[in-house]
């Protein structure tokens, strides 16, 4: 699967907003910011906003199937009112955006991101937007990896999980 910057940031912010669910204006700020998300200061009512969307996201990427996932995202599409727009703006060359520039930026990332995880949804065969699978992590993330058959958000759970399996095998291989 090729993964386009532009078409999958929508779906990055949409698991880093799921994984920091209590990120406040700043934090939303730096992390639009980080994706280039124009005029990314959100207003206090925009921050309560987007954490009752960011429910919704974690729905999708939680969903049991690729039918299931896709079914959410759709939805997620329709409420948002994601339109594609060829807009210029602040010097750039004409690009996409999911909702017009001049809407508030709640409005915008709630476009983006259900325009992100579609993308991700219609680019490959099987599910890329997946939830951690260790135990006790409640983390999510966008496979981009080669093969698609990442299973833990980070080196981090992999390495735990890794960890006890051997510990156990260990463990039963020395019992008499």
């Amino acid at each position: 699967m090729q993964f386009n910057t532009y078409s999958s940031a929508g779906a990055h912010i949409a698991a880093e907003m799921v994984n920091a669910p209590g990120a406040d204006a700043s934090q939303l700020a730096a992390l639009f910011a980080s994706y280039q998300v124009h005029r990314p200061h959100p207003s206090t009512a925009q921050v309560a906003e987007l954490r009752r969307w960011t429910d919704r996201l974690r729905a999708v990427f939680a969903a049991a199937s690729l039918t299931e996932q896709a079914t959410l995202a759709d939805a997620l599409l329709t409420d948002s009112d994601c339109r594609l727009r060829l807009v210029g703006h602040d010097g750039l060359p004409f690009h996409l955006h999911y909702a017009p520039v001049a809407t508030d930026l709640a409005a915008r990332v709630r476009a983006l991101t259900a325009a992100g995880l579609a993308h991700v949804l219609a680019d490959s065969d099987d599910s890329r937007l997946r939830a951690c699978q260790r135990s006790g992590c409640t983390h999510v993330f966008v496979d981009t990896s080669r093969n698609g058959r990442r299973r833990f958000c980070g080196i981090r759970c992999a390495n735990q999980v890794n960890v006890a399996k051997h510990r156990s095998r260990r463990r039963a291989t020395s019992l008499p």
